[in-house]
Order: C-alpha cells, then sequence, then structure tokens
C-alpha cells in the first residue's frame, strides 16, 4: 500500500472529512461499478454507492492493512448494496421467472456485445439473479459464502446462479438474432 493511501486511511479513522473525501474520490468510479451491477439502474447504484461509502468511513478502523484495501471496500461495498436490496424487499428465489417483463433494452445489439450491453442485460436479470449472479461471477464469492450472507440453502444458490446463466444466454442468443439495420444507399 502506498504513502498516500495510508495517510488517507488514517485521517478517515480519525473523521477526517478531507481524507474522506479524497478516498471517495479515488475509489468512487471503481465501487460504482460494481453498485451498477446489483442494481436496476444509475439512480439505484448511486444510493447503493453513498450506503457503501458510509460503511466503509464507519468501518474503516476494522480494516488491519492486511490484505489489498480495494478488496475490503469492495466487501463492504456488495453487502451494502444486499443489504440496499433487502430493505427493499427485492431479493426474492423463486422456484420459476416464467413470467418474465419482456426484453426491452435501448442498446442495439453488435457482434461484440461492448460491456454496456451486457451490463444492461445483467441490470434486467430479476434482483435475486441478478444478485447471485454477481456475486459468484463478478465478485467470486463461493457458493457457501454466498448462501451464509443471503441466509439461504447452498443448493438454491447453485440453483438460481444456474438459471440467471440461462437466462443471460437466452437474452444474449436473443438480442445476437435481432436484425441489424442498416443504413440504405442513397
Amino acid at each position: 500500500m502506498d504513502g498516500f493511501l495510508e495517510k488517507i486511511i488514517a485521517g478517515c479513522c480519525k473523521g477526517d472529512l478531507h481524507a474522506q473525501r479524497a478516498l471517495f474520490d479515488r475509489y468512487q468510479s471503481v465501487l460504482l461499478v460494481l453498485c451498477l451491477r446489483y442494481a436496476r439502474d444509475r439512480p439505484e447504484a448511486q444510493d447503493m454507492l453513498q450506503e457503501a461509502f458510509l460503511a466503509i468511513f464507519k468501518d474503516i478502523g476494522q480494516y488491519k492493512g492486511i490484505g489489498n484495501f480495494e478488496g475490503w471496500m469492495r466487501k463492504v461495498t456488495v453487502r451494502a448494496a444486499l443489504q440496499f436490496l433487502r430493505r427493499r424487499n427485492v431479493l426474492r428465489f423463486a422456484e420459476d421467472y416464467a413470467d418474465l417483463p419482456p426484453n426491452t433494452l435501448g442498446v442495439q445489439p453488435d457482434t461484440d456485445l461492448n460491456s454496456e450491453a451486457i451490463l444492461q442485460l445483467v441490470q434486467t436479470l430479476p434482483d435475486g439473479y441478478r444478485t447471485i449472479f454477481n456475486m459468484h461471477c463478478m465478485e467470486s464469492f463461493s457458493y457457501a459464502e454466498i448462501a451464509a450472507e443471503l441466509g439461504i440453502a447452498e443448493s438454491t444458490v447453485r440453483s438460481q446462479y444456474a438459471r440467471a446463466c440461462k437466462h443471460l444466454r437466452g437474452m444474449v442468443e436473443k438480442m445476437l438474432s435481432l436484425p441489424v439495420s442498416t443504413p440504405t444507399a442513397g
């Protein structure tokens, strides 16, 4: 860890507003991307980010300098996002999502499926699928860790992850099979 970051962390432990601002400025974009994966849209992600930083500032004294500081902040952010979703009572783990809303993406398909299109696809997943997909695929939580964090059975985590992947695959296939409009020569 560099000396500048150590000073910022020490300042945050003392409640120094300048240090907190420096930490926020340094990591807001990285943690916002993480929040976007759990949220339905950017405003919800920004709310999650705000709650994450409040938790980071509150618990920063618990970071003992062991391990990667950004990794510690990412875990705090994931937990803050989960708490946000729990409070809004949107974390459901259903057996069947046959009645999913139609795919209404504003992104035109392209052959490479850019990161914006993929993020939008992930954001359209039902909350339970999206949460488990992100925790396992993006944050590398094990099935057992996810089950413990969410208070559900490990078998539920496995099935929800498999269903999320199947659903994403279906959306990608549908997106790639849409006709792409080409300009007419005139």
